[in-house]
């Protein structure tokens, strides 16, 4: 059986409060691997309560943010995502459905319904980075001589002192990174905004470029053009329960068989998820079984996972092209 250390709890009724506890608890000392954690904040916890159980974290405090009803608003050019959203109420919301089909099918594909209804779309968004060597028990780590993520010297995947390769493994990531996303934070500053795409870093053990002890406390998202159309594809072992060894989001605008905007995302290959580059020049004409071909091999290039995570990295690799290669033509066939 594995067993919690010793921590209190702490009840936040807003984000400000949240915050000014956080600090006034000690926060945390050092980044990334160095980190010493006196206070974490908690929401659904599927994700951080595992981790402290395998004594990946230790905080003397967990701040329990116990905020205002999340909801879901129109906003006009944006709809807001309030953080605290369960990610099956986003699965099952008419207005995601309706407005951002591909978001919807990210977040109900995220582990299994249990999971969906305690876990939140801002605990999915700055998902710990995951790793074989990293994610287990902590006897077990040490019988390993550690990992350079926790604890240890040596990146046991890329075989080296310096790079950690821990895999960002978010299910609704990588769409919301096609969309052009963007994060309402709460620090002791005051609010601010952040684009999602300069949210994540190429560094496992200190992937988010957020100031210590800041909130995520809503995700905005821009409205789709005219003629949007999205699809996200999940490879995993199980069909439910397990994370991703590969994702992949495709959003656009498409004008009958002609895309006008095209965006592809591959995730849970590395700490960065990865918006492949070069799309333009199949934009505003339309998109033969050639050109699907050539997006295909333009994909299959971009992707490099690492050996982080379940499932052979060439497979996984492999993998990029086809579910790629099947979204297009699904999103093209849409036009008929």
């Amino acid at each position: 059986m594995l067993r919690m250390p010793e921590f209190r709890v702490h009840r936040a009724r807003s984000a400000q409060e949240a915050v000014e506890l956080w600090h006034g608890l000690g926060g945390a000392e050092g980044r990334g691997k160095d980190a010493v954690w006196s206070a974490m904040y908690l929401a659904g916890g599927t994700d951080l309560l595992p981790n402290i159980k395998h004594r990946l974290f230790t905080p003397k405090h967990l701040i329990s943010l116990e905020l205002p009803q999340p909801q879901i608003v129109d906003e006009g050019d944006f709809l807001r995502i309030d953080a605290g959203v369960k990610l099956q109420a986003l699965a099952d919301h008419p207005l995601i459905q309706a407005t951002l089909p591909p978001l919807a099918s990210a977040a109900g594909k995220v582990a299994g319904p249990q999971i969906r209804r305690m876990g939140t779309i801002g605990g999915n968004v700055l998902l710990d980075t995951r790793c074989l060597f990293y994610n287990q028990t902590e006897s077990w780590r040490q019988a390993l001589g550690y990992c350079l993520k926790k604890e240890g010297t040596w990146c046991h995947v890329v075989g080296g002192p310096k790079t950690c390769v821990a895999a960002q493994s978010s299910d609704c990531v990588p769409v919301l990174l096609a969309l052009n996303a963007r994060l309402r934070l709460t620090g002791p500053s005051g609010e601010r905004e952040l684009s999602l795409r300069e949210l994540y870093r190429y560094n496992g053990f200190d992937h988010l470029t957020l100031t210590p002890g800041e909130l995520l406390t809503a995700v905005r998202v821009p409205k789709p053009a005219p003629g949007f159309r999205g699809l996200y594809h999940k490879l995993r072992t199980r069909g439910s329960i397990d994370f991703p060894e590969l994702s992949v989001a495709v959003t656009g605008a498409w004008e009958g068989d002609a895309p006008s905007s095209l965006e592809i995302v591959i995730g849970a290959i590395n700490p960065q998820p990865k918006p492949v580059k070069g799309l333009d020049e199949w934009l505003g004409r339309p998109l033969t079984d050639e050109g699907i071909e050539a997006i295909t091999t333009l994909v299959h290039k971009a992707t490099r996972p690492q050996g982080s995570i379940i499932g052979d990295p060439d497979w996984r690799r492999a993998m990029a092209g086809v579910f790629t290669r099947r979204a297009l033509l699904e999103l093209r066939a849409a036009s008929a």
